[in-house]
């Protein structure tokens, strides 16, 4: 109720109005979108007060929408497997450094 007392001055009349209309879900979904539609427009905005707040601090060269993109975008994870030629040179490199040591020198 709190949502509907504060955005209408007599909230009782106008869900009556739905109610005789038959259309009462259909008034509180459009409620209840309205409310998440408006917390996601703060949320960006204190965010981007934020990303603006770090980019002055930040002292890049760069603008805030190119700064603000570069931070922002999603990167592809670097792949951690190896191909079979990088396996086989690093195992040619732990050969090489094990040859240096000979099992009878403390």
């Amino acid at each position: 109720m709190d949502l509907l007392f504060s955005r209408y001055a007599s909230p009782l009349d106008f869900m009556n109005l739905y109610i005789n209309q038959g259309r009462f879900g259909e008034f509180v979904s459009e409620i209840i979108e309205m409310e998440n539609e408006r917390r996601k427009q703060t949320a960006e905005k204190e965010q981007d007060e934020k990303l603006w707040q770090a980019y002055i601090r930040s002292m890049s060269e760069k603008n805030f929408p190119q700064w603000k993109e570069e931070l922002t975008q999603v990167k592809e994870p670097e792949s951690l497997s190896m191909t079979d030629e990088q396996v086989e040179r690093e195992k040619a490199k732990a050969r090489k450094i094990l040859k240096r040591f000979s099992p009878g020198r403390v």
